[in-house]
């Protein structure tokens, strides 16, 4: 065949299918772009406009067509379509519109990037855009679901990446923060609790931001987002916001409005054999893009004067099957894209996507119901039904033992308004406090809508809140609650904030507490903060404070708590005397132990060597030996916690002398598994590991102080903090 003979469509076609090797034609597993439904998206043309091209093309041997397995789209096979070796030598051979074609694949493109869908139209747009970039300000997409906001998106960012900007792309929702933000853009760093950390990693660096979605933000992460983005915009690292409202977050910046599709553009997408009834179709359904790749020449138009949404709910889904609305069933309430291989029956999702009902997300591995199709036919439901499509999903997703399923669920039976949801909450915390942090923290702050006056759902809102370092937050759940109620998170926050007389305060607040088990974890927990707070600067009015603490300790009863408090008690006080420079005293507390607890014991070992390094000279001669012997002990330890303190005590003596061999082994501290602990020591060693970061990485001093200012405040050591403030001042 002539490249003269191809008509646009055939094009169009050939070109797509080019991007995809010749391996995949005997493969089992296929991706979703070469399925029909993925090719018809790519070019952006509704479906029934495949037929006709795609015929001739296989009758001239240019494509062939079979059936297989397509990747995350349930385990019927389905129809997939391969470009020939002839139909490459002819789409070669075709002249340089074709060759001049940019690639669609690019290392520049990072995070939850689309796929690419060729663009028709939106010239006017796509300049505003450039315009907008141009200035440095932030951008803001608007326009309704379903109008091509995304499309237009990636078009852009295609561009951007083929100049050698660094893009990255995420797809936000309700339950997603900032941290979560930046793991689905592929901006990869260690968690981050302040925001403004992240921009510092970025702001040096050719980077464009896109934030799909940020409508969808929650009103728990709005004012986080918000003073992320506007830190963005301080350091001028350029963004875009992609949403349906205008005023998002009070960002200012250049606004784009995407309106219906101009007629020309808007053609395209139909079944050229249509003719002239493409225009009355265009005219008719607004020029609205969905619309128009919804449309199917065997259903009736609407009437000229119905809206989209009317044309959705009266054709589009009025005229759709049983089997179409039972598969739609479960997306209705879904909260976030989800791979279809985790719904209730994975084998509807073909059958929704043919009919053009689902959203996809990056490389095609979750999808969610197109948000127009969702909110019409949603609405359309009684309360009863929206509930029983809500239980209906708690039953599918209690049966999965997993952090996302958990919150899938929890999501549901906050939404039913369920009674005691803070038992469900409270029995996953540990789990999802660290696994999803930011959406953990929305699915509380949504449970408390339905339950206020529950106080356990209260204290969990807020203890979470502050192991985020949101303080303001965690007094806002508490402004409500009788100030004799929630003791523990009341001096949580005291220790926070850091201000004068706050442990007189705390003093008081820990003799006015009856329960004695509770008054003893109450005062184990102030100590443990207290001593971890001392710094260079502590007074001797500190040290006499923490040692009438530990002296108002009573000891319980019961011989086997009473043991484990005696050596909760020592290790406290081995760990004041090491503050104290009282090393002799430290060793004298570590023999107690020893008749306490075997000599093999990891925590006297642990002690011991930390007793060493803190007394050593970093100088001497034998500091070296020390140095040597402690890292050989601490790797052997299996305990993370003593394994990463030593290797931060090592850290500190070698970071003036051999800063290269300190910064290896902080390098070799497994962080990770600190992080997913949860408990406040494994908190103070957080703070500790970005404390130590500062001492030896130049280009990230400044983020490192700030972020170990943070965790230290957040843990309650305010002292620590504004020493580590001081430094940062002086830089």
């Amino acid at each position: 065949m002539a490249f003269l003979m191809l008509s646009t469509s055939m094009l169009r076609i050939l070109r797509w299918l080019d991007d995809h090797p010749a391996s995949l034609e005997s493969a089992w597993d296929v991706p979703r772009s070469i399925s029909l439904e993925g090719i018809a998206d790519g070019i952006g043309v509704v479906r029934s406009a495949l037929f006709q091209p795609m015929s001739v093309l296989e009758e001239e041997g240019l494509i062939m067509t079979r059936q297989a397995h397509v990747i995350g789209a349930g385990r019927r096979k389905r129809k997939v379509v391969h470009i020939t070796q002839n139909g490459r030598q002819v789409l070669h051979d075709s002249g340089e519109e074709v060759s001049q074609r940019p690639s669609r694949k690019s290392s520049n493109l990072k995070g939850q990037v689309p796929e690419y869908t060729n663009l028709h139209g939106r010239t006017d747009e796509l300049a505003q855009l450039h315009e907008a970039i141009e200035q440095g300000a932030p951008i803001h997409l608007r326009g309704m679901p379903g109008i091509g906001k995304s499309t237009l998106a990636r078009s852009l960012i295609q561009t951007l990446a083929e100049q050698g900007v660094q893009v990255h792309w995420g797809q936000l929702d309700a339950y997603c923060d900032v941290h979560e933000a930046m793991q689905r853009m592929d901006i990869e760093a260690p968690q981050i609790l302040d925001s403004e950390g992240y921009v510092s990693l970025l702001k040096d660096q050719e980077v464009f931001l896109v934030f799909d979605d940020v409508h969808s933000i929650s009103s728990r992460h709005q004012t986080a987002f918000s003073n992320f983005f506007k830190s963005l915009q301080e350091q001028d690292v350029p963004f875009l916001l992609i949403g349906r409202d205008r005023d998002t977050l009070s960002i200012e910046g250049a606004y784009v409005e995407l309106g219906p599709l101009a007629y020309d553009a808007a053609i395209e997408l139909l079944n050229p054999e249509l003719g002239d009834e493409r225009s009355f179709i265009v005219e008719t359904l607004g020029g609205h893009p969905l619309a128009i790749l919804l449309y199917d020449d065997s259903t009736p138009l609407p009437e000229t004067d119905q809206d989209v949404r009317a044309y959705v709910e009266q054709v589009v889904l009025g005229d759709a099957t049983s089997e179409v609305h039972e598969a739609m069933s479960p997306f209705l309430v879904l909260p976030f894209p989800v791979p279809s291989e985790r719904m209730p029956n994975p084998d509807h999702v073909p059958l929704l996507d043919e009919h053009t009902l689902l959203r996809w997300g990056a490389k095609n591995s979750s999808m969610e119901m197109q948000h127009l199709i969702r909110n019409v036919c949603k609405s359309s439901l009684d309360e009863q039904s929206v509930d029983e499509l809500h239980l209906q999903a708690i039953h599918h997703w209690q049966q999965k033992d997993d952090a996302l399923a958990a919150i899938l669920e929890m999501h549901h039976r906050i939404q039913r308004g369920e009674e005691e949801v803070s038992v469900h909450l409270s029995s996953r915390a540990n789990e999802l406090m660290h696994a999803y942090s930011g959406a953990f923290a929305t699915l509380l702050d949504e449970a408390l809508v339905n339950e206020s006056d529950d106080l356990a759902l209260v204290e969990l809102a807020a203890q979470h809140a502050l192991n985020r370092a949101e303080v303001d937050i965690a007094k806002e759940y508490l402004k409500d609650v009788d100030r004799n109620q929630l003791t523990r998170i009341r001096l949580q926050i005291a220790q926070f904030e850091g201000k004068k007389g706050v442990m007189d305060d705390i003093e008081s607040m820990l003799n006015s507490i009856d329960a004695s088990d509770e008054k003893l974890r109450i005062q184990m927990s102030v100590v443990s903060r207290s001593i971890d707070d001392m710094s260079t600067s502590s007074s001797e009015e500190a040290f006499e404070r923490i040692d009438r603490l530990l002296g108002q300790i009573e000891l319980p009863n019961d011989e086997n708590n009473r043991q484990m408090a005696l050596t909760t008690l020592v290790v406290m006080q081995h760990a004041l005397a090491i503050e104290r420079g009282d090393f002799e005293g430290a060793a004298f507390l570590i023999e107690q132990l020893r008749e306490i607890a075997p000599s093999s014991d990891p925590l006297i070992q642990y002690l011991e060597v930390k007793t060493e390094l803190k007394s050593i000279d970093p100088r001497s001669p034998s500091a070296s030996l020390v140095f040597k012997n402690a890292e050989h002990t601490a790797s052997q330890m299996n305990q993370p916690l003593y394994k990463a303190s030593i290797y931060l005590l090592i850290c500190e003596g070698l970071a003036d002398t051999q800063r290269p061999r300190a910064q290896l082994l902080h390098d070799q501290i497994e962080i990770q598994t600190i992080e997913s602990m949860e408990t406040p020591s494994a908190r103070r060693l957080l703070a500790k590991w970005w404390e130590v970061k500062s001492m030896f990485d130049d280009q990230e001093r400044v983020f490192a102080l700030r972020e170990a200012i943070l965790r230290y405040r957040a843990v309650g050591c305010p002292n620590r903090a504004r020493d580590l403030s001081k430094r940062m001042h002086q830089l």
